[in-house]
């Protein structure tokens, strides 16, 4: 309808009414933009999720970490186990070993046992043709030998000749000047050729006129472990003869009535 013919026609009021409800059809036929299917999707997924929710996915990724984890760990479990087991191995080998060294220890202490013995015993034989004399005086440049020849023509009825044919070497023992034997004359060694000779002059020796005059005393030689030894015994032994037992020393060892007694 035309609008101007109206407004002729028509009273101004009616016409204000016309064009009111014109409008309002005219609004109400308008049509809109259809909405974006992507955007409503997403915004209805948005709408449905939730801060800080938990998913599935996130559940599932946990799950595959842990596996791996507990993987890696079964692997070092299994190398450690392997350390472990060469570790035994080589114990229980080692073990083995020491078993061995300690009975080759216990043979070798053996041996060594026996073998010190074999040289003491030697030593000790070695002796037998020796002599010690203690207490004649030292003098510089003296010639011992010649001096103990003439000692020990006194002790056994020997012609002097025959001495020097039986006495081998005869020395002082240690250093000349030594502080520790500056107060006493230096011991004196005398080895024998003929344990015969050697023998008799030990024996007549305790009773010789010419010690008792000269201050000097004859003395078997013995080693260092038997002088401990003897050392050692000799109160046994006195205490043994004060209680009327027959008691002897002997190299390294005492007898009292037959019964050998070590140190």
């Amino acid at each position: 309808y035309n609008l101007t013919a109206l407004r002729e026609a028509c009273e101004e009021e009616e016409i204000e009414a016309m064009e009111e409800e014109n409008r309002k059809m005219s609004h109400n036929h308008t049509p809109l933009p259809s909405p974006n299917p992507k955007k409503m999707k997403s915004k209805n997924q948005d709408v449905g999720k939730q801060p800080g929710e938990i998913t599935n996915e996130t559940i599932l990724d946990a799950i595959q970490t842990l596996i791996k984890r507990f993987d890696e760990q079964d692997d070092r479990l299994k190398a450690f186990e392997s350390r472990m087991e060469a570790n035994t191995q080589a114990v229980r080998e080692n073990k083995e070993e020491i078993s061995k060294v300690k009975e080759e220890m216990l043979l070798l202490k053996k041996e060594n046992a026996s073998l010190k013995q074999i040289c003491l015993e030697q030593a000790r034989y070695k002796r037998r043709w020796d002599l010690r004399l203690m207490g004649l005086p030292e003098k510089d440049k003296e010639d011992t030998r010649e001096t103990v020849i003439g000692i020990l023509t006194r002790v056994i009825p020997v012609s002097v000749e025959k001495l020097r044919e039986s006495v081998d070497t005869v020395h002082r023992l240690g250093k000349k000047n030594d502080a520790a034997t500056n107060r006493m004359p230096r011991p004196v060694i005398i080895q024998f050729a003929l344990r015969t000779v050697r023998d008799e002059v030990w024996r007549r020796s305790r009773e010789a006129r010419v010690c008792r005059e000269m201050n000097i005393q004859f003395k078997e030689d013995f080693s260092k472990e038997d002088r401990e030894a003897r050392a050692k015994l000799w109160p046994k032994v006195q205490e043994a003869r004060r209680n009327g037992k027959k008691a002897s020393l002997r190299e390294g060892y005492a007898l009292i009535d037959g019964r050998r007694v070590d140190p």
